[in-house]
């Protein structure tokens, strides 16, 4: 009767972690948008399939280089922190990056891909803009018709993670360039 009793126990226990798990997944993702710091990011975007998630505009971002703070040997394809800041027209940019999480500011762990004298190459992970299915052909001759004008993404950044929060074309939303005549 106890083994029953303790069999139980373990199974209400395990199913609760199971239920937990996705909800705190999706929860984090919110609390970034919510409460993160916001910057905006200068794109070049491309606009792909992804069978599970739908439509979504890829981003390429310009910023993919700065200099190694801490003088440390950043290999490829480890994961290091990236510390951003903005310039004077409040575009975000990399201004270094480092092996070892920063005590304060803004940063995001990022995969370094190459080290060349004293800088890193990096991969931002905020590479994806999810969309409805019905706006998406619209969204990517958006896109490529205004290529001069498209260009600035806004991204949420809180605790070593960023999400993006809006796409821009010239001054407008991309929703709001998709509405207009």
């Amino acid at each position: 009767m106890k083994n029953k009793v303790l069999l139980l126990a373990l199974f209400i226990a395990v199913a609760i972690l199971q239920a937990a798990m996705p909800l705190y997944m999706a929860w984090r993702w919110e609390n970034i948008l919510q409460t993160g710091r916001q910057f905006y990011w200068q794109t070049a975007p491309i606009d792909p399939y992804d069978a599970f998630k739908g439509r979504y505009v890829s981003l390429r971002f310009k910023e993919n280089t700065a200099p190694i703070i801490d003088n440390a040997d950043i290999a490829s394809e480890r994961m290091v922190y990236a510390v951003i800041a903005e310039n004077d027209a409040g575009q975000a940019y990399i201004s270094g990056v480092t092996a070892n999480r920063p005590a304060q500011g803004a940063y995001v762990k990022v995969k370094a891909y190459r080290q060349f004298n004293d800088n890193a190459y990096v991969i931002l992970p905020f590479t994806r803009y999810y969309l409805p299915e019905d706006m998406a052909p619209a969204a990517e001759a958006a896109y490529r018709d205004n290529a001069g004008k498209a260009g600035v993404a806004t991204i949420r950044i809180k605790d070593g993670y960023g999400v993006v929060e809006q796409l821009y074309i010239g001054d407008k939303t991309l929703l709001e360039f998709l509405r207009q005549p």
